[in-house]
């Protein structure tokens, strides 16, 4: 069963809210665009589809996945 055919419960979907709205906040300002925001969204998921219900576990693991990501946008250096 893929992420995309799982179903969760009430609960565990407030925690992936909580994983990703955490995840999102911690995005640098110039990653906070749409793409990204889907692809920690896609992380989340994936993760939370293995069982994990942490939600620090699952923030880290999808901003750790977007910066391994050979797709997400680059920091520019200052």
């Amino acid at each position: 069963m893929s992420a995309e055919d799982k179903v969760f419960d009430p609960e565990t979907l407030a925690i992936l809210k909580a994983a990703f709205d955490e995840a999102c906040m911690d995005l640098p300002p110039g990653q906070h665009i749409p793409s990204v925001r889907s692809n920690l969204a896609q992380y989340i998921l994936s993760k939370a589809s293995e069982g994990e219900r942490d939600p620090v576990r699952l923030r880290d693991y999808a901003l750790m996945m977007n910066v391994a990501s050979p797709n997400a946008p680059q920091r520019k250096a200052i």
